[in-house]
């Protein structure tokens, strides 16, 4: 029973935070919108084929920004929020790909499935990073090895994302 609700508890966490960035993006007008992607991820808005650096700084600074706060014994329950953040921006995003009409197949065979994983890995890095009494019975601290499949992972979608832009710009 334990891990179901954990399951939809993470459901939960994701889909809030996709919910809440559809709104946010029909909520904004077009130059907040481009505004806010253009710090955050400047590749939905280039005409050709990102540069690596760019496809970097979307990719890592969530895991980065999540382990700064995980560091610190006052912040490390705000990591959850990241999460939402990001699921929030993936949705945000979502919706702008969508609502511009002539970035569906980007969408489709990019955006969503590689941001998915990404938002997934991520709010189980900070479940290993920052684990609630229950997850963690045996012993207390970080668990390394699932800190370094995580990462390996995510490294592991990174290159796919890179070969999908690829291929598809």
């Amino acid at each position: 029973m334990n891990r179901s609700l954990q399951i939809i508890y993470f459901f939960l966490i994701i889909s809030i935070g996709f919910i809440g960035g559809i709104i946010a993006f029909k909520l904004s007008t077009p130059s907040q919108s481009e505004w806010l992607i253009s710090i955050m991820d400047p590749r939905l808005l280039l005409e050709g084929k990102p540069k690596l650096w760019q496809s970097l700084w979307p990719a890592f600074m969530p895991y980065l920004f999540l382990v700064l706060l995980a560091t610190h014994q006052w912040f490390r329950h705000a990591t959850r929020l990241v999460v939402v953040c990001k699921s929030a921006f993936f949705g945000f995003c979502s919706a702008f790909l969508i609502a511009t009409q002539h970035a569906f197949w980007s969408y489709a065979l990019w955006w969503f499935p590689i941001q998915f994983l990404y938002t997934c890995l991520l709010l189980l890095f900070s479940i290993v990073l920052v684990p609630k009494p229950f997850y963690n019975n045996r012993k207390k601290g970080i668990h390394w090895k699932r800190v370094i499949v995580i990462n390996i992972m995510t490294l592991m979608i990174f290159g796919i994302e890179l070969i999908i832009i690829h291929f598809m710009f």
